[in-house]
C-alpha cells in the first residue's frame, strides 16, 4: 500500500520535492558510510518511485559504492536520498528531509552489527545484520 504523497526539501530551499512513500515506516541505517555521510545514522523511508521536484537547482548525487548513490544538496549540504545506482525507482528519502513524518513509525534497525558501542536506541524494533539485510535483498531482488 503507497502511502500519501509528502513534501519535503532542503535546508536552504534549493531543492523541493513531493514523493509518495511505500509505507508509513521508517529504518535506521548504522552502517558506516551512512554515518559518515549524516554525522550519525541515517533515518530512511523507501519511496514508492522517484520523487516530483519542483527545484532542484543544488541536487547532487555521489556513486557510493558499486550499488549505491547519496543525494544531497551541494548548496547547504542536506542529505536527502539513497538510491541503487542501477535502478533509480529504487530509493529512500531522509525522514529529516520531510516536511511531515511525525506520522511515521520505526521498522526497524539494519546494518546493527555496524553500529558503534558509543550510542544505542532504546526502543524494542528489529535489529538486523548486514549480512541479513543483504541475504534479504537479494532475495526480493531476484538474486
Amino acid at each position: 500500500m503507497t502511502e500519501k504523497t509528502r513534501g519535503g526539501g532542503c535546508l536552504c530551499g534549493a531543492i523541493r520535492f513531493e514523493v509518495a512513500l511505500a509505507t508509513a515506516e521508517f529504518s535506521i541505517c548504522h552502517c558506516g558510510m551512512c554515518r559518515r555521510w549524516g554525522g550519525g545514522p541515517f533515518e530512511a523511508a523507501h519511496c514508492a518511485g522517484a520523487p516530483t521536484f519542483t527545484k532542484e537547482d543544488g541536487l547532487v548525487w555521489y556513486r557510493s559504492s558499486d550499488w549505491g548513490e547519496r543525494g544531497f544538496c551541494g548548496r547547504c549540504g542536506t542529505n536527502l536520498f539513497w538510491r541503487l545506482a542501477d535502478n533509480h525507482e529504487v530509493m529512500a528519502v531522509s525522514v529529516e528531509a520531510l516536511d511531515d513524518a511525525d506520522d511515521l513509525t520505526l521498522g526497524r534497525h539494519i546494518y546493527i552489527d555496524s553500529k558503534p558501542a558509543r550510542y544505542d536506541f532504546a526502543d524494542d524494533r528489529p535489529r538486523v545484520t548486514e549480512a541479513e539485510f543483504m541475504a534479504a535483498w537479494k532475495a526480493k531482488m531476484g538474486g
